[in-house]
């Protein structure tokens, strides 16, 4: 497995050998198509919460689709594709420099006049390499990327229509690409954009985070009913909507249907961890108290309480003892 992502981040295992060998392709072919970008539950949870959204048509100096704009899913997105771990994947596979962000948006294109994108090079606002992402729930005709160089040599049409399939390419003075129109009735959707040399990331987590904690605050003041604290006996389910993102210590929890999310630190990652394994509560305080050398009771009632706060975002559902 070159590279994925799944419900709960970015991962690979490539080899030395695969990695050089997809070094080796890019540097001749100017691109690199990786199957299975996205693991099978990750397209599922993408491809449930397209089928509702509000796309509006976006405007380029190249061209024109349809965007989807202000939605928790392109959030999550963005949250995901901007990991460490995805951007020196990236550098090892294309020889770019170092990458400061991942910039990009979701967009639909439909066989309409215009919603098509001409030869273009994408080379500013420091982008290196570019990516696109199938989140198609049916096989589309058109919407190809074609790669050419700008001395006039033959540009070479690379479809991606496997589903969760991505293509990454090389962003330069000497190349342009373009997309061509979609044909027929099935439209194209993807996720598309570039990883940037600069600037550094800046976390849109605290944007969420704060119209999350404004809609609980909201529920609150409507009196909907609370979520009582877990006994130690309870374990957790995590709904199929919810992913999450660990980069470094820190976890990001989101849920894409109701867009409600949660920022947890060293310890509440290890909690996560724990709970996305099925443990009961007190297991895992037990688990943690070992981890940290201090006292199960106190760990317990603090695993209890996250537990309770985790509810309450519908991050996770309290699945009651059976004693």
């Amino acid at each position: 497995m070159l590279a994925t992502i799944t419900r709960m981040g970015f991962s690979t295992d490539a080899t030395p050998a695969q990695l050089r060998s997809a070094r080796d392709y890019f540097d001749r072919h100017n691109y690199l198509q990786i199957p299975g970008f996205l693991d099978p539950a990750m397209l599922r949870i993408a491809r449930r919460f397209l089928r509702g959204a509000a796309f509006k048509t976006g405007q380029y100096g190249v061209g024109r689709d349809l965007k989807l704009y202000d939605d928790p899913l392109a959030s999550v997105f963005l949250v995901l594709l901007n990991d460490p771990k995805l951007f020196r994947l990236i550098r090892r596979i294309t020889g770019c420099g170092p990458v400061g962000c991942f910039a990009g948006r979701l967009y639909r294109m439909v066989a309409r006049s215009g919603q098509s994108f001409e030869w273009h090079n994408d080379v500013m606002n420091d982008r290196m390499v570019a990516i696109s992402i199938n989140l198609s729930d049916t096989a589309y005709r058109g919407g190809t990327l074609q790669i050419r160089d700008t001395s006039g040599s033959a540009c070479e049409a690379i479809p991606n229509l496997g589903f969760g399939d991505a293509i990454i390419f090389r962003v330069a003075d000497h190349l342009e690409h373009r997309v061509t129109p979609v044909v027929g009735n099935a439209p194209k959707t993807a996720v598309t954009g570039w990883f940037c040399s600069r600037p550094k990331y800046t976390s849109v987590h605290r944007a969420m985070v704060s119209r999350s904690e404004a809609a609980l605050a909201n529920r609150a003041v409507g009196k909907r009913k609370g979520v009582a604290v877990p006994s130690p006996h309870d374990v957790a389910k995590i709904p199929d909507a919810v992913v999450s993102h660990t980069t470094g210590r820190a976890t990001f929890v989101a849920n894409v249907a109701t867009a409600m999310c949660f920022g947890l630190n060293a310890t509440g990652t290890r909690v996560w961890e724990l709970l996305a394994e099925g443990r009961a509560m007190r297991s895992i305080a037990d688990t943690v108290a070992r981890d940290y050398g201090v006292a199960r009771r106190e760990v317990e009632r603090d695993v209890l309480a996250l537990a309770q706060q985790l509810a309450q975002r519908d991050l996770i559902k309290v699945v009651p003892a059976r004693l």
